[in-house]
């Protein structure tokens, strides 16, 4: 995509406001959100996208709802919550590591939606996870959806529908914005570590997209660090389990001369 600059456009109220610094030209791209989730999984996914495209931040959303904070990406200010272009790919990307306000996710998830049908955008697909313990066992891409998207989806025998459940946060809040406008949400979801990075289950998501998109999104380096991140669980788990083990052997001595 070219490089070109363009008078700062800013579109929304004062609670919230997209601020669109470069010019793009796309045909009904399709929109990508990836949120700080369970796993990570929706950032991950999201930022491997805009690394291998090389995409280019062309906008970024401004709230008084968001954390008064500072994002460095290679020792480089970043706005917080960002949005990524590839004409090329004909794809929009959005990401932040924020959290936006629950009282703010409205004003949010209403001002970005309104600046994407602006562009064409007429489909948006949030990226997520669903919080388990452990290693998740089955990897299965999970969806939700409009009702128009459900036949789409239900052709990959790969994915499986998400019968019942609530999608919280900002993810949520633009899924349920999508109803409200000429425009298909529907959300991936995939099981993921609760409380560290999850790139396998982020794996699974590209894999999903490209499924359905042809978005040719690269795994490999992911695959790589999901299978470390699981040796590291594994050694930590045995380590665990040798401590709990030398625990019971001291305490039945501990019994046995009391």
């Amino acid at each position: 995509m070219k490089d070109i600059e363009c008078a700062v456009k800013v579109l929304g109220a004062p609670e919230a406001q997209v601020v669109q610094t470069k010019e793009v030209s796309m045909e009904k791209p399709l929109l990508i959100c990836g949120f700080p989730s369970a796993g990570v999984v929706g950032t991950i996914a999201a930022n491997a996208i805009i690394e291998q495209f090389n995409m280019d931040e062309i906008a970024h959303v401004r709230s008084k709802y968001m954390p008064s904070a500072a994002v460095f990406i290679d020792g480089r200010l970043r706005h917080p919550f960002r949005i990524y272009a590839s004409e090329r790919n004909n794809l929009l990307v959005v990401t932040t590591e924020l959290m936006v306000a629950e009282e703010g996710m409205y004003h949010v998830s209403s001002v970005l939606l309104d600046w994407a049908a602006s562009l064409g955008v007429r489909e948006t697909v949030v990226l997520d996870g669903i919080p388990v313990q452990g290693i998740p066992n089955d990897r299965k891409v999970l969806y939700a959806a409009e009702e128009e998207k459900i036949a789409e989806l239900e052709d990959d025998a790969e994915m499986e529908i998400f019968h019942k459940g609530i999608i919280s946060g900002i993810s949520g809040s633009i899924l349920s914005e999508t109803l409200c406008r000429d425009m298909v949400g529907f959300a991936l979801l995939t099981p993921a570590i609760t409380m560290i990075p999850d790139p396998e289950g982020a794996v699974q998501l590209l894999q999903a997209l490209n499924r359905l998109y042809n978005v040719g999104a690269e795994i490999e380096e992911l695959q790589k660090s999901g299978e470390m991140i699981k040796q590291k669980m594994h050694e930590v788990a045995e380590h665990n389990e040798g401590q709990r083990r030398g625990e019971a052997v001291r305490r039945g001595y501990e019994r046995m001369f009391a």
